[in-house]
């Protein structure tokens, strides 16, 4: 649907994934505590943490899955993309990561290259129209992830580009298929 030569993670072994309806509930709730001044969107889905090779990294919880028989959390991780390393997506215990202000307490790390807090709030709100879509049609495991390693998050820094994004995302053929009507800006 996104990209044809992607290698996407696969599951933690032993975990359930959320599914279309699960991810659209919890971004539904999410966006209330968001609205209500709650939650943090950014606090929620930015997170750091360090790769299978110890090296520091920002990025973007994008998915959770529970291991099945525990409390254990995975958070799929939508890596940022630098210089030097690709963006990429890979599966995370959620004990491992740390919200921005955990990063500065812990670590003495800013966070100077992410979303602003509207920003990060209105890709939540575009998630969340992009889930009402998934649920619909029926989206599948990859379709999902092809999704989220595609998502422009280092582009979208504002809440002005991500509405400019809007009509783009929906705009493109992976949603053209249906002529599913696309949700105008709140």
């Amino acid at each position: 649907m996104f990209a044809g030569d992607l290698c996407l993670p696969s599951m933690p072994p032993n975990a359930i994934s959320e599914s279309n309806r699960g991810t659209l509930d919890r971004l539904e709730c999410d966006l209330i505590l968001i609205d209500n001044e709650q939650l943090s969107p950014v606090d929620a889905y930015r997170f750091y943490g360090y790769d299978a090779l110890d090296q520091p990294f920002w990025g973007y919880g994008v998915e959770v899955a529970r291991m099945d028989n525990s409390s254990e959390i995975f958070v799929l991780m939508r890596r940022d993309e630098q210089s030097d390393v690709d963006k990429s997506l890979h599966w995370m215990l959620l004990t491992d990561l740390y919200s921005r202000k955990q990063a500065y307490l812990f670590y003495q790390v800013l966070d100077t290259e992410g979303p602003s807090e509207a920003a990060m709030h209105e890709s939540l709100k575009l998630f969340r129209d992009v889930f009402d879509y998934a649920v619909d049609t029926g989206w599948d495991y990859e379709t999902r992830l092809e999704f989220y390693h595609s998502y422009p998050f280092e582009e979208l820094l504002t809440k002005e580009a991500v509405m400019a994004f809007r009509p783009v995302l929906f705009g493109c053929p992976a949603f053209a298929d249906i002529g599913y009507d696309v949700p105008e800006c709140e």
